[in-house]
């Protein structure tokens, strides 16, 4: 089976082989010329290059709908100012041709304003429970390939994603997360994560970012010094950690400095380190006094990143529409601090999902170069990260004078329909998918529980819609693989809106009952529910086995289970695989579960957390 993978991947490497590429050095005559074209510009143009805006949305109230193609009034903004680059979303990506697509109209409609460089174009496509591409593949995510022990599967996954975001026109992954999972109730990071030791991130995250490197997609380390040990989302909140340097050092910071060399960009975190930055702000919302989150701590992002750890990349902060930020900050003071901070590109500033929204782009950028003007904020930060924007591009290939760029044209992947239609989601692509989906199953305890055999009576219990293909999908892939199964004696229910009394009767009869269990943390909401089903099952004289879907925290919450599995993503699908590229994208992981547990596979995989 695994000489198998390995050839599947082998294929896929083989189809554009000229990109495996080790990058020279900017020549000294480059750079010069490059700080010519830095020095050239306006101070509106170099704000511009510092800004990553994003066309998620347009319309208003019930009107609001995902861009998917250029209307006038955006074309229009993006030819007049020279961005750095844009991100897109799901809403931007129905489908590998539009996408490209569009993605080409954004780069034309930037060319048409005479900008001197190509957009970045970044998209948060990590694999597993974060991705923006609607087709494609999705890939297990990061704490599934880190249960599989192999460092190389994390280069074969970020190799397969690198690809598709190319073909597409997507040249910026916001991957690999380089956070330590060390606070199970993380609220946002969880499965996002290699694993709770620093040092396996580190070396996981490595072979990510050569996989990204390999199709010429730049890589962003996320999030700096570190978001692991939080219990707040910063979408909704400011979260705080009260550690000290050397306690970051001790663990954040470990993959952060062990891959830095090899980053490209670095995105920051909206997060409170009292023991580290003491300065305060007034906040606009609460009128409490808050301390600057990372993102617009000069001691985090200058003293510690940039002198400590040696980074020499492009940083930039995580979206500035998020509360942490938002509700907190006004936004020319935000501007001001992250950019006297030391961050170098300000990703999403202002809403631009209506002409409102344009109009207050044009008041935000004048408001930015008024106080460079007037020196609240530094000429000279301001010009160092234009610098360091442009040679960025220069040495992906993206600056228009091709003799500056390290990366030429006929290295690079060029954006197409055709060839991204035929590329996105290709079959073998989801093969690689599959392999890493079904290394990455770890059996925590087994009483003779699975595999099980085709004529026992099975119930399976699961708590989301779209889990029921996923099961089918196992199921699907058993068949294809000769694995002898018994589909009449499988019933699958949805316990979302079932009474307790009504789950507990349904597995009467049953031989075997597997729950599925989804915890996004350490607490555990249907526990209570898994101990009685437990008990009813064995008073049935049947056996009982816990399919921890999501955070695997949860394997211990009903110990007398008789089998316990997890598969490190609880991601349903819309519809079942259609087997043709281009095709809806899905998670493997409950798939290669059920297909582990009715003996399509050895269950190999090792739980790259602590389980206390």
């Amino acid at each position: 089976m695994v000489k198998k993978r390995l050839s599947l991947f082998m294929v896929v490497c083989m189809t554009i082989t000229s990109l495996v590429f080790s990058i020279s050095p900017i020549t000294a005559r480059a750079e010069d010329k490059i700080m010519d074209m830095v020095e050239g510009m306006t101070t509106q143009e170099k704000v511009a290059q510092m800004l990553m805006p994003s066309f998620r949305y347009w319309g208003e109230g019930d009107t609001k709908e995902g861009v998917t193609e250029l209307n006038d009034a955006q074309k229009a903004t993006l030819s007049k100012y020279s961005f750095g680059g844009v991100i897109v979303f799901a809403q931007n990506c129905q489908n590998a041709k539009q996408t490209t697509a569009l993605i080409k109209a954004m780069q034309k409609a930037n060319l048409d304003g005479g900008a001197e460089s190509s957009l970045l174009v970044s998209i948060d496509q990590e694999g597993g429970y974060i991705t923006r591409l609607n087709t494609g593949t999705a890939m297990p995510g990061n704490m599934a390939i880190g249960a599989t022990g192999e460092t190389e599967n994390a280069y074969r996954a970020a190799y397969v994603i690198g690809k598709e975001l190319a073909v597409q026109g997507i040249n910026v992954d916001f991957a690999p997360v380089m956070d330590v999972n060390n606070n199970p109730a993380n609220p946002i990071i969880g499965v996002r994560s290699f694993s709770d030791d620093p040092e396996v991130v580190a070396q996981f995250g490595a072979k990510y970012i050569e996989g990204l490197h390999n199709n010429g997609v730049m890589a962003a380390l996320k999030h700096f010094p570190g978001h692991g040990d939080t219990n707040t989302d910063s979408h909704t909140g400011l979260p705080k950690i009260d550690k000290t340097y050397d306690e970051l050092k001790q663990m954040e910071l470990i993959p952060f400095a062990g891959v830095a060399k090899n980053a490209d960009f670095i995105m920051t975190a909206h997060i409170q380190y009292p023991k580290i930055e003491a300065q305060t702000y007034t906040s606009i919302s609460t009128g409490e006094e808050i301390y600057l989150p990372a993102t617009l701590s000069k001691t985090i992002l200058t003293d510690i990143l940039r002198t400590d750890i040696g980074y020499e990349g492009v940083v930039i902060t995580d979206a500035m529409d998020m509360a942490a930020i938002a509700e907190h900050f006004d936004e020319m003071d935000s501007a001001r601090l992250a950019i006297n901070a030391g961050a170098d590109m300000i990703l999403m500033p202002v809403d631009l999902s209506n002409p409102e929204g344009l109009a207050h782009l044009d008041e935000y950028i004048d408001g930015v170069v008024s106080q460079i003007n007037s020196g609240a904020i530094s000429a000279d930060r301001v010009d160092e990260s234009v610098y360091r924007i442009m040679k960025m591009k220069a040495k992906y290939g993206l600056l228009h004078d091709d003799s500056l760029n390290v990366m030429k044209k006929s290295s690079r992947i060029t954006p197409s329909e055709v060839l991204a239609e035929n590329t996105v989601g290709s079959k073998a692509h989801h093969e690689v998918e599959w392999g890493i989906a079904v290394d990455a199953i770890t059996a925590v305890k087994n009483d003779d529980a699975f595999p099980v055999t085709s004529d026992k009576k099975v119930v399976v219990l699961y708590p989301a819609a779209n889990q029921a293909n996923s099961i089918v999908y196992g199921i699907e892939r058993l068949k294809d693989a000769k694995v002898s199964v018994n589909s009449d004696n499988i019933v699958s229910l949805c316990t979302k809106d079932m009474a307790e009394e009504n789950v507990l009767a349904a597995t009467a009869g049953a031989d075997v009952v597997i729950m599925i269990s989804a915890n996004y943390s350490a607490d555990f909401t249907n526990q209570d529910l898994a101990n009685k089903l437990v008990a009813k099952t064995h008073e049935n004289g049947g056996k009982f086995i816990l399919l921890s879907a999501q955070l695997p925290y949860d394997v211990t919450m009903c110990p007398e289970a008789d089998g316990i599995i997890a598969c490190y993503c609880a991601k349903g699908m819309a519809e079942l695989p259609t087997g043709k590229p281009n095709s809806k994208q899905y998670n493997p992981n409950i798939p290669a579960a059920i297909y582990t547990l009715f003996g399509g596979s050895n269950p190999t995989g090792k739980l790259p957390v602590t389980i206390k």
